[in-house]
């Protein structure tokens, strides 16, 4: 009888130490919540690369990733999870243009960079992927040339600087890449039209349509359907 007396007393001895535990716990967590800065603890600086080589011990991509993978889960531990707001940029933006340097060909950062981190709703954030993504892009034009494209998508639509946006257009369209779609050349008249610049859009259709023969004939005619049905204006007399 007294040790099934013990056994009845043991289930409350062991919930009454979780629950202490657990108290203690939150204790903890509330007492250095005001000492933990967010931008501060979530990330540090990145080294420059020769130390970044010297850290890699010879296997630049086993560095590559194992640091991406902490750029894709900095601020998430412990059950935190850190808003966009809270990230310093400026440190982001070192461990991109490191990264990429490691490895110019890999789309792992700059999908983090621009899908993931470019969604932040701070124009000021944005505008320091949009710089990395750029500087990506024309560094290694043949096989990033898409970044470009996307940072003229953050510039229209997160910062919602047509300038900016209309600039990085231009600059992809002249990229010497030829395997680029025709979209990327067209792009600055569509950005021109939105802005109102309807005869300076048709101008640049129309000089595509003349140094671009082999354009197929179903998108001359989607062309020549732009420049009469949205930008309203007549096609040259042939």
């Amino acid at each position: 009888m007294g040790g099934q007396g013990k056994l009845k007393e043991a289930p409350r001895l062991y919930v009454g130490l979780f629950i202490l535990s657990l108290a203690a716990q939150l204790l903890f967590w509330s007492q250095t919540k005001s000492f933990r800065n967010p931008r501060e603890y979530v990330l540090e600086a990145a080294p420059t690369a020769a130390i970044a080589r010297i850290l890699s011990f010879g296997d630049s991509q086993f560095y590559y990733r194992a640091q991406g993978l902490n750029l894709q889960m900095a601020g998430d531990w412990a059950g935190n999870l850190t808003p966009l707001q809270h990230y310093d940029y400026a440190r982001l933006a070192g461990w991109f243009d490191l990264l990429s340097t490691m490895d110019g060909q890999s789309q792992y950062t700059p999908v983090l960079a621009g899908y993931y981190y470019g969604a932040s709703r701070d124009p000021e954030h944005v505008l320091h992927i949009i710089r990395y993504l750029h500087k990506l892009a024309l560094g290694n034009p043949k096989y990033q040339w898409r970044w470009l494209a996307h940072g003229v998508y953050l510039a229209r639509h997160r910062v919602r600087d047509e300038h900016l946006a209309l600039d990085l257009a231009r600059q992809l369209a002249s990229l010497p890449v030829p395997e680029m779609p025709i979209w990327t050349r067209q792009l600055p008249a569509f950005l021109l039209a939105d802005m109102g610049e309807y005869a300076a859009a048709r101008d640049i259709l129309l000089a595509i349509l003349a140094q671009t023969p082999e354009i197929p004939p179903e998108e001359q005619s989607f062309m020549r359907k732009y420049i009469e049905e949205r930008l309203g204006l007549p096609l040259p007399e042939n």
